[in-house]
């Protein structure tokens, strides 16, 4: 299966980059840029670093960062979820084994 692509142009620190992606995610995309673009400028302005490269590296590391530690996060809540399920079907075996 063929999936159709278009080339987006997005900005990045006033630099234009052309990029492709699927039909019908343009309007992702551009957010996506919009979000990196402003990330990198706070990363630029916090450490004065200067050079497209060294922010971008730096912003992913900081956006890769914050993806794991949101996946731990998930991870952490299914836990919790898994054993309060578990607490709550004890709970409902010695009310019903008081009921009898």
């Amino acid at each position: 299966m063929i999936v159709a692509k278009e080339e987006v142009k997005v900005t990045i620190l006033d630099r234009q980059f052309t990029v492709n992606c699927h039909k019908g995610e343009r309007d992702a995309l551009l957010e996506a840029a919009a979000y990196l673009d402003a990330r990198i400028r706070t990363v630029q302005e916090q450490t004065k670093l200067v050079g497209l490269e060294r922010c971008a590296i730096v912003t992913a590391l900081n956006i890769t960062n914050e993806l794991l530690q949101l996946g731990r996060s998930e991870e952490t809540m299914d836990l919790i979820s898994e054993k309060m399920r578990s607490i709550g079907d004890r709970m409902q075996d010695v009310i019903e084994d008081t009921r009898l």
